[in-house]
């Protein structure tokens, strides 16, 4: 499974961008997501429903309240990216976990550990823009 994970300071566009991420990729594989939700209630509206709107078939939001599964339940990033694998998920798009050791397209310039593109633009983003972040993603070995 092809994972990359945008992240940045709150109000920078990452759930913009992996909502165009999500419906550029949803017609070359089956598409999930993972939202971290630190200190917020996890459920069913707001963005973890813009994910689901933008055509991933599977979405994962890990919160204050624990984890809100659309597929399955879990506890923690590596059991929801365990879960999309297991569903047949090619392509997870993940929504924060910016200390994480995941490969990421980083927005409003902060710095974390693996980033593989930083991004200087804000919604909406151009199509050159997202199809190149596909390709980007697409390149990635399978973690």
């Amino acid at each position: 499974m092809k994972i990359i994970s945008v992240v940045g300071p709150k109000k920078s566009g990452k759930t913009a961008l992996v909502e165009a991420l999500v419906r550029s990729l949803k017609g070359r594989g089956r598409v999930g997501t993972v939202k971290n939700m630190p200190g917020h209630p996890v459920e069913d509206r707001g963005d973890t429903r813009r994910h689901f709107d933008a055509g991933a078939e599977a979405v994962v939001g890990v919160g204050q309240e624990g984890v809100y599964f659309k597929v399955a339940r879990g506890g923690s990033l590596e059991e929801a990216l365990e879960e999309l694998r297991n569903g047949g998920v090619e392509y997870a798009i993940v929504e924060g976990f910016k200390r994480s050791g995941l490969p990421k397209i980083v927005l409003g310039g902060i710095e974390v550990k693996n980033p593989v593109r930083m991004v200087d633009a804000s919604p909406p983003f151009g199509d050159d823009l997202i199809e190149e972040l596909v390709d980007l993603l697409i390149s990635l070995p399978d973690l």
